[in-house]
């Protein structure tokens, strides 16, 4: 038995044991699940794949799982799509993407070698390389004979090819293009460029984006995408050294620009925060059916507790978020049929808030609070029980977000600046799931996610103002 046949029976034989999956984010039948990959609408639905290890909760033996849905909210699990069981990638099939030509699905993603793994890093023993798989069905993938594609060979001088990963490919004018992520030699982070004619043949074209030697970063699932007329360029950045753990936190980064294709060169006019919460990374985009920029990011607890084993999995996705550009701000708004999937239970319009407001919640659903222009101070509090609670303390006159929990171990989320210079009314809207909020400020102007897998949270609602004045409160369940 190969191990591709391997990992798809047991799935098949364990599934049944897993339990409190989310209710409308996305999660892995069984096992740990990180990055997604191979974000991409193709044949009349949208594919995700995901790093995977269906055999434990933990990050090990990295597959590349595989679903496809057609409203981000029912799901249908595909067989595993890659197993680690060439020499090029024995030790993990990482993070990359995915691309339609001539009718197949062509995707390109990390093999990875590492004889240590899981044991001290050994540096000189890593190799990352760039491996194709296609599949003219969607679902059964064969490798392509002659990986890797893009190698030590294609790699430039300067570059550690330990760190050499997540490709992500578009085209431009019948042209392909590749954007890499990789660790120089002074042991930064920058954003390689490769160009191909036919996707098998690959050279090196440019570095389109360097960190500064100060900012100790290394990056990582780099995405390059146009909207309108701008470009964007996604990245996640994480400590370049341990050492340095303390002082970088792992966040998701945007800039927009102009990206000159021909000379390789990429503008840089305004770097921004996707998400200010401690809990989202490793988004990757696609265009969706009607042309609109689509995200979905994955949603972790970054050296925090896990959930309790009994769950048999660990990991979720972001609810998807279409993109867009005003004032030179990547907004985010949720990508889901709202109408068909969240039932009205109660609105509340033109309230005057004296002390406390409680609205008998539920696991999963949707708030929103639009606040008058003249209210101070409101808090909100979500997962409520008698003496547990997810707290968010906005302070309008500050303009600052404070956001703590009494579930998990996660320090408390400051947000300084959370409505920028915006005026008049303010829109607070809240999606929350068993073990997640996201939280949309002002149409999606800033987004903030967190988690916590606890057990048995409370589901009440409140919210909490003095002297304060809502124009709206809504709240709708989850399901019909």
């Amino acid at each position: 038995m190969n191990r591709l046949q391997k990992a798809n029976e047991y799935i098949q034989q364990s599934k049944e044991k897993v339990t409190s999956r989310p209710l409308y984010h996305f999660s892995p039948e069984i096992g740990w699940m990180n990055d997604p990959n191979g974000f991409i609408f193709f044949e009349g639905e949208y594919h995700l794949f995901y790093q995977h290890n269906p055999y434990d909760i933990v990050w090990n033996d990295i597959h590349w799982g595989h679903a496809k849905t057609k409203d981000f909210i029912n799901w249908e699990y595909l067989p595993e799509a890659l197993a680690n069981d060439k020499a090029y990638d024995t030790n993990g099939c990482f993070s990359g993407s995915a691309i339609e030509k001539e009718g197949k699905l062509y995707v390109m993603y990390t093999g990875h070698i590492d004889p240590n793994l899981g044991f001290d890093r050994d540096e000189p023993e890593i190799s990352q390389s760039q491996c194709l798989a296609y599949s003219s069905d969607g679902v059964n993938f064969e490798k392509y004979p002659l990986n890797p594609v893009i190698g030590k060979k294609q790699l430039p001088e300067g570059y550690l090819i330990c760190d050499f990963r997540d490709p992500k490919i578009l085209e431009v004018d019948e042209v392909f293009y590749c954007v890499l992520a990789v660790r120089n030699e002074q042991r930064r982070g920058e954003i390689l460029m490769f160009k191909s004619h036919n996707l098998l043949d690959w050279t090196f074209h440019s570095s389109i984006y360097q960190t500064k030697f100060d900012d100790n970063t290394l990056l990582e699932c780099p995405d390059l995408f146009r909207i309108n007329d701008k470009d964007v360029l996604l990245f996640s950045e994480m400590p370049c050294d341990p050492e340095y753990s303390d002082q970088i936190k792992n966040k998701t980064a945007y800039v927009i620009g102009e990206m000159d294709f021909e000379h390789g060169v990429f503008t840089t006019h305004k770097k921004g925060l996707l998400d200010y919460g401690h809990t989202f990374y490793a988004p990757q985009s696609t265009q969706g059916k009607d042309g609109e920029r689509v995200l979905m990011g994955w949603m972790h607890r970054w050296h925090d507790t896990m959930p309790p084993k009994e769950y048999g999995y660990n990991g979720m996705m972001s609810i998807p978020r279409q993109l867009s550009i005003k004032n030179s701000v990547l907004f985010q708004t949720p990508f889901i049929d709202h109408q068909k999937y969240f039932r009205e239970s109660e609105v509340f319009e033109n309230i005057n808030l004296q002390s406390e407001m409680n609205i008998a919640g539920t696991e999963a659903g949707y708030l929103k609070v639009i606040s008058n222009e003249n209210t101070k101070k409101i808090t909100i509090e979500l997962n409520k029980n008698e003496e547990k609670s997810t707290s968010f303390e906005f302070n309008l006159e500050k303009n600052i977000l404070l956001i703590n929990s009494d579930y998990g171990s996660q320090e408390p989320i400051v947000l300084d600046n959370c409505f920028g210079a915006f005026k008049g009314e303010k829109t607070l809207e809240f999606y929350f799931d068993l073990h997640s909020v996201e939280l949309f400020l002002n149409s999606g102007e800033k987004v903030v996610s967190f988690t916590a897998y606890d057990q048995n949270k409370g589901t009440g609602i409140s919210i909490t103002g003095v002297k304060t004045e809502l124009k709206e409160v809504r709240f709708e369940a989850f399901g019909s």
